[in-house]
């Protein structure tokens, strides 16, 4: 384990493995609530032919818990900061959920020049219908909610009483045979990260519109979907059909294709992978 602490004082806990002097650069972002730990069952696969950074973002599980920071953009500037210190020239990113929207706000303000890919796993590109969408434009790239219900949500999710809430919010993420014991590892990930600040971070996540960060993607992408995912498959068709030469893959249900893909079937996801990542170029030094 290893420590980074970034320009605003905030210690992040990361952990870097695999081969250092060959192979390629994977860095990987957790989503909401979720931490560098839920990587776990993956990291082994991946590691065996590449070097893989794997981090808590803040306010979330070892990383430091400050009352600031609580946005998307801060966490992209973690990870640019992150990947500074490292001395990474060029690496692989991958994001799940929330950590896609953190990859795309790093493109959004640092462009595509160090990434020699992208995996985004199932994330839509926009959470609720903003008022210059129609709702038929919130669907197509996955909006799930609009501003009354956002709004009464990130309250519930904040509150003091919350621990009911998370809970169910995670389960609804997750196949109905997950076992038990697994539940209740992601849960407490999922609780180390403070209510309330988790409730603005969300607040804040969810009113992004990333729908024209993607035409400007010019790296290889692979999007990842459930197909027993709480996000609908046919918004990462539409994500996948909005960045030039974009893959595809649908996780079924019998691969682990819930919004978890590499934690319910990691050894499927750790192929699908690894394959996307030998049909690219590689690292540019």
């Amino acid at each position: 384990m290893s420590t980074f602490t970034t320009g605003d004082g905030t210690d992040l806990d990361y952990r870097d493995t695999g081969p250092t002097a060959s192979g390629r650069t994977l860095v990987l972002l957790h989503g909401w609530s979720q931490t560098r730990a839920t990587w776990d069952r993956v990291v082994p696969a991946l590691a065996e032919q590449h070097r893989v950074v794997s981090y808590d973002q803040r306010g979330h599980g070892l990383s430091g818990k400050p009352d600031h920071g609580a946005r998307v953009a801060r966490l992209a500037a973690d990870l640019a900061e992150l990947v500074a210190h490292l001395e990474l020239t060029s690496f692989d990113l991958v994001g799940h959920s929330m950590g896609a929207s953190v990859g795309w706000s790093h493109i959004d303000t640092h462009g595509t020049g160090a990434l020699d890919s992208l995996v985004v796993i199932d994330q839509p590109s926009a959470c609720v219908v903003l008022p210059w969408m129609t709702a038929e434009e919130g669907a197509a790239a996955g909006a799930i909610l609009d501003f009354p219900s956002t709004e009464g949500f990130v309250g519930a999710v904040g509150a003091a009483d919350a621990t009911e809430t998370r809970r169910a919010f995670l389960t609804s993420m997750l196949s109905d045979v997950l076992p038990e014991d697994d539940l209740a590892f992601l849960f407490g990930e999922n609780l180390q990260m403070p209510g309330p600040w988790g409730a603005r971070l969300l607040l804040d996540h969810a009113m992004q519109d990333w729908r024209d960060v993607l035409p400007r993607i010019d790296v290889p992408t692979l999007v990842v979907a459930g197909e027993v995912s709480h996000v609908a498959p046919a918004s990462q068709e539409w994500t996948a059909a909005h960045i030039p030469g974009a893959q595809l893959r649908t996780f079924a249900a019998d691969e682990g294709g819930s919004h978890f893909p590499f934690y319910e079937g990691p050894e499927h996801f750790a192929r699908v992978l690894l394959d996307f990542l030998a049909g690219t170029p590689g690292p540019r030094g």
